[in-house]
């Protein structure tokens, strides 16, 4: 599940729970065209988050491409998200924050 809002002109997207496919194929169009429309940097708050799958993992990447990789923020992931993203490479591509 995914809270969308605007705060201090930062898009911020508050992740809870599991970020599968099956989970991110329910928001994903809305969450990637709020970001496309948004002018400002967007926040991916994963402080919630237990799991992530390929599916966020997909959703990460269009959004870096959509709102350009230096104003998308990954915060708040704990060590088994942040080690998804090393293992996966992106944390080269995306700035992912304990």
């Amino acid at each position: 599940m995914v809270d969308i809002t605007v705060k201090d002109d930062k898009l911020v997207c508050t992740f809870n729970g599991r970020l599968d496919t099956v989970n991110c194929s329910k928001w994903e169009k809305e969450l990637l065209d709020k970001a496309k429309e948004s002018k400002n940097p967007v926040i991916f708050d994963l402080g919630n988050v237990e799991y992530v799958a390929s599916g966020f993992l997909r959703v990460c990447l269009q959004a870096s491409k959509l709102v350009g990789t230096e104003k998308l923020k990954l915060i708040n992931a704990n060590e088994y998200v942040r080690k998804v993203f090393s293992l996966s490479g992106f944390d080269k591509y995306l700035n992912v924050e304990g």
